[in-house]
């Protein structure tokens, strides 16, 4: 009986010990992976320097990653204007929406985040009415980059002037993201 036992634990041993070295091999598996690139639900694995290959695999996903330098020439097609002496590659960044990748290049007034749209003033621009009572415009220090609405003053008192800017289908401000080739 005794043996009959041992031989019962071996076996739970070996199993579990196979079991534990599966889930080792798929963490190293895993690792690999993502050094080497992305992991894409497939399998496959694309390099971190192809968002358009990316996005076309994984469809959506709202995480920001910098833009490859690579792909500066492609950014500055895709918004239409000159960006020189800017080093866009070290600030761009880029995300995926419906299966194709999006760029955004940030500065100014351009913010690259989420879209604020709550219709509510921030604190900072009702300080900022309170103090520059019947400004025709709240600057964006006070009402934040992001934000899509116009912010007025009506004596001391901060006033949603209305939407200035659209959001995209994945809650982004649209004007300031534009699609890769």
């Amino acid at each position: 009986m005794r043996r009959r036992g041992g031989r019962m634990a071996r076996q739970t041993m070996t199993i579990l010990a196979a079991r534990i070295a599966g889930k080792v091999a798929a963490i190293i598996a895993i690792a690999l992976g993502l050094a080497a690139g992305v992991m894409l639900p497939h399998g496959q694995a694309v390099a971190q320097d192809n968002p358009v290959a990316i996005c076309r695999n994984v469809g959506d996903d709202n995480m920001l990653r910098p833009l490859p330098p690579t792909l500066l020439d492609a950014a500055k097609a895709a918004f239409g204007e000159s960006l020189e002496g800017l080093d866009q590659a070290n600030t761009g960044v880029w995300r995926c929406m419906g299966g194709r990748a999006y760029v955004c290049l940030p500065g100014g007034e351009r913010h690259c985040g989420r879209a604020d749209s709550q219709p509510m003033a921030t604190p900072e621009a009702s300080a900022y009415c309170r103090t520059h009572p019947d400004s025709a415009a709240v600057p964006s220090h006070a009402t934040g980059r992001d934000t899509i609405f116009a912010w007025g003053c009506e004596g001391k008192a901060v006033k949603n002037k209305g939407g200035v800017r659209s959001v995209d289908p994945r809650g982004f401000v649209k004007e300031y993201w534009q699609a890769l080739p």
